[in-house]
């Protein structure tokens, strides 16, 4: 490839860079897919931090950033590094000479030769992408700040085990308290709610064994005390108060778990658990509002080290704002 359009490319995706931190910085939220972005309620044009223009448009936006305007769109499933001749032109923006060029359609004639070796290959959207150069995605933008303990948002475990496990277990929870309820004030149930209440009790008891299975193996409290900033130590006590009382009766939950989510062999520990033998089932409802106060303090902690750490684009209650500024928005228009 020449060595001069290699040059446009590599400036070009260090802008394209450059300003997708900035929008992260800014709290914008990074789509997964270029479908994401389009469906992304934000204002159409806006500022970004430190007072950089941005205009969303399709499935791209144009950064006015302090070092010249930059246009770009998303790949298919978020990549940042693609373009095609049209942006890179538009990034010279008359500068052919700065570049070796001598004009645009020099710039044009080195692109085409380049497609044509191989060089350059087209993918989805129009974009085009370096041959055998890994993809960068939005969603791997800013992810691991240096000298900080706390993991990005989307690769923080104890966050993930709060929405994938603890936050299925609350749903199931609240919709067998409703059948629950349906049942102590009707006295029976019909055929259909009879199912769905087993399916909730059991779902429910699954996705907690799961989220209970995190807390000792391995220990959350040493996750805590080695891996997270400092202000974190003050969860260590009610992590250490949550293992104590999960250790109670963790043998028979895991039997419990094992014989409705495998191939049963054992009913009795079903029958056992559900009639509330040995107050387990009371247990599990303790153990489960133990689980909401932790991971409500946790993401309050999370939230505090985000937004003095500079960390805006994973806080959620940015996101939260900014939706609302963009329905309000997208109101008055």
């Amino acid at each position: 490839m020449d060595k001069k359009l290699k040059r446009v490319i590599s400036e070009y995706q260090a802008s394209v860079r450059s300003a997708v931190e900035l929008m992260h910085r800014s709290g914008i939220p990074l789509p997964i897919t270029a479908r994401d972005w389009e469906r992304t309620k934000i204002p159409y044009e806006g500022k970004l931090d430190g007072g950089v223009s941005y205009r969303k448009h399709g499935i791209g936006c144009q950064v006015d950033l302090p070092t010249g305007s930059v246009d770009f769109d998303f790949g298919g499933v978020g990549e940042i590094n693609g373009f095609d001749l049209w942006r890179l032109t538009e990034f010279v923006d008359g500068e052919t000479a700065k570049y070796g060029f001598e004009s645009e359609g020099a710039i044009k004639r080195g692109f085409e030769a380049a497609v044509k070796s191989g060089e350059l290959v087209l993918r989805e959207n129009s974009l085009f992408y370096l041959t055998h150069t890994e993809r960068i995605l939005a969603t791997e933008i800013n992810r691991d700040a240096p000298n900080d303990l706390l993991p990005h948002y989307d690769q923080d475990e104890v966050v993930a085990l709060n929405v994938h496990s603890f936050l299925a277990a609350n749903l199931m929870l609240k919709n067998y308290r409703k059948l629950s309820s349906k049942l102590e004030k009707n006295k029976y149930l019909s055929q259909k709610d009879e199912v769905e209440f087993r399916i909730y009790f059991c779902t429910w008891l699954g996705f907690l064994y799961a989220t209970c299975e995190r807390f000792i193996k391995p220990d959350m409290s040493a996750l805590l005390k080695e891996r997270r900033p400092e202000s974190f130590a003050e969860l260590v006590p009610q992590s250490d108060k949550i293992t104590r009382k999960i250790n109670v009766h963790w043998d028979a939950l895991r039997k419990f778990r094992n014989n409705v989510f495998h191939t049963r062999k054992d009913v009795k520990t079903i029958f056992l658990f559900a009639a509330d033998e040995d107050d387990r089932l009371s247990w599990a409802h303790e153990i489960h509002a133990e689980f909401a106060g932790f991971f409500s303090m946790y993401r309050i902690l999370c939230e505090e080290h985000y937004l003095t750490h500079d960390r805006f684009g994973e806080s959620q209650m940015r996101k939260l704002s900014a939706k609302r500024r963009a329905r309000r928005f997208n109101g008055q228009v």
